[in-house]
């Protein structure tokens, strides 16, 4: 071995520039990043700079789900529980139960974003209260949340959002709608640098109706499917309210059947996926390619027979949509027949069983399986 050649690839390395190294290490994965803090004291400062954290990335590490114990007293008790998406990889947390938060019987994620987790906590006593709860995995810290603006309307959504490459404050989103036909009336948004709710009313149309609580946080806005063919907007201040258009292409016509579309996030687009009418065994699957324009253009049409080797499986009756990869054409589902975690590389072609479910026979029981993507970048490190 040549002592000098490795003195000169030491002295290259030590060449190059802070923000050269910076942006290297912005086209690496997550996994990789997380190691390069350990080359010395100045790689682990620059990782971890607030400014640098921005362009450096985040990753899906898996997904939150409800498990059902007994405690002590033989009362059934809900914890949170962790699988991940790649074997053998280690967690971005000590315990995924969350036995920093204190007090509390029955421990449910509702919704995770930019690597916080947004969970609704009952309480040990009083046994009729409950608390949301916003808590980083990573680092044992938490907030509790003061209780939302009295309302006669009832909560039928609530969303966490949160991205640290544009600010260190999140917020929660609370949709309100009337009894009857779930008209969205307004909304609470709770902000963490203020600490309090502000109320505002509806600023879309007197009628909509959101598809399902899943939604998607980005450009510091909120997103949901609703019913009247439209994606829903609203920004972290109650103050932009707007509405994306769907393509008369893009098989809204399910809809009236319920929930058979999904929206994720990857690569910095929003992602619209769904079955079409009377085609419910191809996935369709669309990118916004024009957030201002609200322009969608055509990626995928995939068989249920090149994931699942049947054709005649239905769209949350059968699987269940969960994810999509934020860096890659990559989905996740739940098989719920046979109870298995389950991705399907869009671009190869490729099926990867993540692993099997039975040992939580619970979850065959909810109508819809609440598996929490669990989003991880270096905002989760320190």
């Amino acid at each position: 071995m040549d002592p000098s050649g490795s003195k000169k690839r030491a002295s290259a390395a030590a060449d190059l520039t802070d923000d050269l190294i910076v942006e290297i290490l912005s086209r690496l994965p997550v996994k990789s990043i997380c190691r390069f803090k350990c080359v010395s004291r100045h790689w682990h400062g620059l990782i971890s700079h607030p400014e640098h954290r921005k362009t450096l990335p985040q990753t899906l590490s898996g997904f939150f789900y409800p498990r059902n114990l007994l405690n002590h007293e033989d009362a059934i008790t809900e914890i949170p529980d962790f699988v991940g998406i790649s074997r053998g990889e280690e967690l971005p947390f000590l315990d995924p139960s969350l036995p920093f938060l204190p007090g509390y019987r029955w421990i449910r994620p509702e919704d995770s974003s930019g690597g916080l987790l947004l969970c609704n906590c009952w309480k040990e006593n009083p046994r009729d209260e409950f608390n949301y709860v916003v808590c980083n995995p990573a680092t044992d810290k938490w907030v509790v949340l003061p209780e939302a603006p009295d309302d006669l309307s009832s909560v039928s959504t609530i969303r966490l959002g949160f991205d640290p490459a544009i600010s260190s404050h999140f917020h929660v989103f609370q949709l309100l709608e009337e009894d009857q036909y779930g008209y969205i009336t307004g909304l609470n948004i709770y902000s963490s640098e203020t600490g309090v709710w502000s109320h505002k009313e509806n600023g879309w149309s007197d009628e909509v109706v959101p598809v399902d609580s899943r939604g998607v946080f980005m450009n510091e806005m909120l997103h949901l499917i609703s019913y009247d063919v439209t994606i829903l907007t609203v920004d972290t201040e109650g103050k932009t309210w707007r509405t994306i258009p769907l393509l008369e292409s893009m098989g809204f016509e399910n809809f009236c059947k319920g929930p058979v579309a999904f929206l994720g996030q990857s690569q910095g687009r929003l992602c619209y996926m769904n079955t079409r009418k009377h085609i419910a065994s191809k996935i369709s699957v669309w990118i916004l390619e024009d957030y201002s324009a609200g322009r969608w253009i055509f990626k995928y049409n995939i068989s249920t027979s090149q994931i699942f080797g049947e054709v005649d499986l239905m769209m949350e009756l059968d699987y269940a949509l969960i994810a999509i990869h934020p860096e890659a054409n990559v989905i996740f589902f739940v098989w719920k027949c046979e109870d298995l975690l389950m991705s399907y590389d869009m671009d190869r072609g490729k099926v990867c069983v993540i692993c099997s479910l039975t040992e939580n026979m619970y979850r065959a029981f909810l109508p819809y399986l609440p598996y929490i993507p669990f989003y991880h970048g270096l905002a989760d490190q320190d």
